[in-house]
C-alpha cells in the first residue's frame, strides 16, 4: 500500500504531493511551460511551493464561497486581470481572481464596504494635476473608481493572507517560497 504524503491542509481539507505535481505538470503542458524552470532544480522546487501557495489560497475563497453562498462572477475585465491589477495585489491573489471564477464574488462580498473618503480623492486630484487636468467635478469620477480599485485590492489581498494565515498548514517541503527556513529560499519581501 502506498503511503499518501501531505503538501497542505487547509480546514480539513487536503492537498496530496500527487494533487501538486499534477498542478505542476499541467503547467508544464501549457504555453507557459517554455519559461518554467527545469525540474530537480532549485527553482522548480520554489515553482512547486508557489503551485502550493496557489491551491491553498483558492481552497481558503472557495471555503468562503460556499459558506457565503456565493455564485461565480465574470472577471473585472474581458480579459481578465489587468497588469496594474495583478501588480498592485500581488501574485498569488491575482493567479485566484485569474483562475477561479467564483474569486470576484468572493472579493466583491468582502469589499462592499470599501469607500474612498472625499479628502483623499481632493488630494489625490490636487497632487496629480498632470494626470487630471479638468475640473475636479469632470474628473472625480476616474479618480473616485481608480483609488476605490486599488483600496479594494489591498482589502481584499489582506482578508485573504488573514484567512489564509489563519486556515493553512504547509507541510515542510511546501513553505512559502521566500521562508527563510528552507535551503531554496532565494527571493525575499
Amino acid at each position: 500500500m502506498t503511503k499518501t504524503h501531505l503538501a497542505a491542509r487547509v480546514g480539513d481539507r487536503t492537498f496530496t504531493e500527487a494533487e501538486v505535481e499534477a498542478r505542476v505538470a499541467t503547467l508544464r503542458r501549457g504555453p507557459l511551460a517554455p519559461r518554467l524552470p527545469r525540474p530537480g532544480t532549485a527553482d522548480a522546487r520554489n515553482l512547486r511551493r508557489w503551485v502550493v501557495q496557489v491551491m491553498t489560497y483558492e481552497a481558503v475563497v472557495e471555503e468562503a464561497a460556499a459558506t457565503l453562498n456565493l455564485p461565480p462572477r465574470p472577471p473585472r475585465t474581458e480579459h481578465g486581470l489587468s497588469l496594474a491589477d495583478a501588480l498592485r495585489m500581488g501574485g498569488v491573489t491575482a493567479a485566484v481572481l485569474a483562475s477561479l471564477p467564483v474569486a470576484p464574488a468572493v472579493r466583491a462580498w468582502v469589499t462592499a464596504d470599501v469607500a474612498v473618503p472625499e479628502p483623499v480623492l481632493r488630494d489625490y486630484y490636487a497632487r496629480n494635476r498632470d494626470l487630471h487636468p479638468g475640473l475636479y467635478e469632470a474628473e472625480r469620477p476616474a479618480i473616485e473608481h481608480e483609488l476605490h480599485q486599488a483600496a479594494a485590492d489591498r482589502h481584499f489581498t489582506l482578508w485573504l493572507e488573514r484567512r489564509h494565515a489563519e486556515s493553512v498548514t504547509l507541510m515542510p517541503g511546501y513553505e512559502h517560497p521566500a521562508d527563510p527556513r528552507h535551503a531554496d529560499a532565494t527571493h525575499r519581501h
